[in-house]
């Protein structure tokens, strides 16, 4: 388990940052750099130790193999640290509020996206043996909120991923699943389990609606 004070940090390093910039300016490159300082710092990581969109494992999906493609098809994990100590992958999520404060968001695409992200994760951990996370700035519009399916807990819960939840949830209209990790996920019959480990609350100048720091950790079995 990754050390607590990691995240202590990083919740600083953000609510400096949202003192002087507006959550909607900031994309999500911000909240990844300010992680890679924390857990630099907090662990006394080098540079090198860090590695920014770094290829899945290849037995974690199957390609498309389309014919007439001429890129290789690569996907990347957002984060990769590997040391002689420390072995982790990192994804990340903002969902936040548009530029109509008024305006909804689209929810369960968000949801979905996590989804996929945590079955990527948990894939790759199963070829590399690196501890997996998924981290999350997430405000109002977002907190709270549920598949109509009632498939999975109020946003944010531990939320249990299983083959009838892809299926059930494949019928409805936001489904965009990445279907090369869908294949192994199913031939594995994967149980993956994604439990929060730190969920507090971000305090800043310029934050204007409830704002929270979320992170889980996924495993499977």
């Amino acid at each position: 388990m990754m050390n607590n004070k990691v995240f202590e940090k990083y919740k600083r390093l953000f609510e400096e940052r949202c003192d002087k910039i507006k959550l909607l300016e900031l994309g999500e490159d911000s909240i990844r750099y300010d992680f890679f300082i924390a857990i630099s710092e907090i662990e006394n990581l080098s540079p090198s130790d860090i590695q920014l969109e770094y290829s899945i494992h290849k037995s974690a999906f199957k390609k498309r193999l389309n014919i007439k493609s001429k890129r290789k098809e690569n996907p990347k994990i957002d984060l990769v640290i590997e040391t002689e100590k420390i072995k982790l992958n990192f994804e990340f999520g903002l969902f936040r509020q548009d530029s109509n404060e008024e305006g909804s968001i689209n929810k369960t695409a968000r949801i979905v996206k996590i989804i996929n992200d945590m079955i990527r994760l948990a894939l790759d951990s199963r070829y590399t043996n690196r501890e997996s996370y998924f981290i999350c700035i997430a405000d109002k519009k977002m907190l709270g909120h549920r598949l109509q399916s009632k498939l999975l807990g109020q946003f944010p819960s531990n939320y249990d991923i299983n083959k009838e939840l892809i299926e059930k949830q494949k019928e409805k209209k936001t489904s965009d699943f990445d279907d090369r990790f869908l294949v192994t996920f199913k031939e594995l019959d994967l149980k993956i389990k994604s439990e929060i480990i730190f969920n507090e609350e971000i305090k800043a100048k310029l934050i204007n609606l409830e704002t929270r720091i979320i992170v889980w950790k996924i495993t499977s079995e």
